[in-house]
């Protein structure tokens, strides 16, 4: 500057440091608004949080021991008992479990049956120790309370009724059950579980899923889940009323293709209110009350 004057480099500076320090700030108010909406979030969430966890539920402590992803001998339950935590005596037993015995050997295939309320539902959950339990439950010998859910779930994986897509794409909603697989493991893997040629009518492994799913039918929902398992390798897989969601004319079709996709080395336990077609399952058994009440070989 020189008698009153802005040099070039001088007057850019003077235009542009008001507008660097906008991009700067300017973020700050909608920062703001945001960090209000997520401490109110916050607080609504610990407000509805017990202090303690309800009787009913597993407390996942630092484990004595771990098996990670293998399954030995298979897995044992019995003298199994278990309900949902918080249930007034208005709410009823629906869904308990009262002293089951049951043993799931590597590759069987075991059918799960029986009215609503027998505790199917209930069973599934337990064995990915979403619930807690009384009596015992074994995998591979080691009582699954003394692992970490994390070595648990390495071991035996749940697909509900109705199972959790991202709001992603086909490829992420896939990476997420194993993120070092390449565009070759997940065609692979959709071609296993029959969605290969849907996925490429859709764009590719790019094609979007929406918010929970709301772009692909319940069939195809259940499918991508189970590829997404395939993909993790569970030794055993908790199959868990596959159909639920899907229209009666396509629940066989389906059930040949979830159980086809799935190696024979690895176990299945399929819970099912549906008749399933002969030569899928190696055994059914049907629940009552909470109760295991037959058991035979298909």
């Amino acid at each position: 500057m020189t008698a009153g004057t802005l040099s070039g480099p001088g007057l850019a500076v003077v235009v542009l440091l008001p507008m660097a320090v906008f991009e700067v700030f300017g973020p700050v108010p909608l920062a703001l608004a945001s960090w209000r909406q997520v401490r109110a979030a916050a607080e609504r969430i610990a407000e509805a949080v017990p202090e303690t966890i309800p009787d009913g539920l597993p407390r996942d402590e630092p484990a004595a021991t771990g098996v990670g992803p293998l399954l030995g001998d298979g897995i044992e339950l019995a003298g199994l008992a278990a309900r949902w935590p918080a249930r007034s005596d208005s709410d009823g037993d629906a869904g308990r479990l009262d002293h089951v015995d049951l043993r799931v050997g590597p590759g069987e295939r075991v059918l799960v049956t029986g009215p609503s309320g027998a505790g199917k539902t209930t069973l599934a959950h337990v064995l990915v120790r979403f619930l807690d339990y009384a009596g015992s439950y074994t995998v591979g010998g080691v009582e699954a309370r003394d692992l970490s859910g994390d070595d648990l779930r390495r071991t035996i994986g749940l697909i509900e009724q109705t199972p959790f897509l991202f709001d992603e794409s086909v490829r992420q909603n896939l990476l997420f059950a194993r993120d070092s697989a390449d565009d070759a493991d997940l065609w692979a893997v959709l071609s296993r579980v029959g969605l290969d040629g849907w996925v490429r009518e859709r764009g590719g492994l790019d094609a979007r899923v929406g918010d929970r799913g709301v772009l692909v039918s319940g069939g195809q929902a259940q499918r991508l889940a189970l590829a997404r398992a395939l993909l993790r390798g569970f030794p055993v897989l908790v199959l868990d009323e596959p159909t639920a969601g899907v229209d009666p004319a396509a629940s066989e079709a389906l059930l040949h293709d979830l159980l086809g996709a799935v190696d024979r080395d690895r176990a299945v336990l399929l819970v099912s209110h549906v008749e399933v077609p002969a030569g899928l399952v190696d055994r059914e058994v049907r629940m009552e009350d909470g109760r295991i009440v037959t058991s035979s070989r298909s």
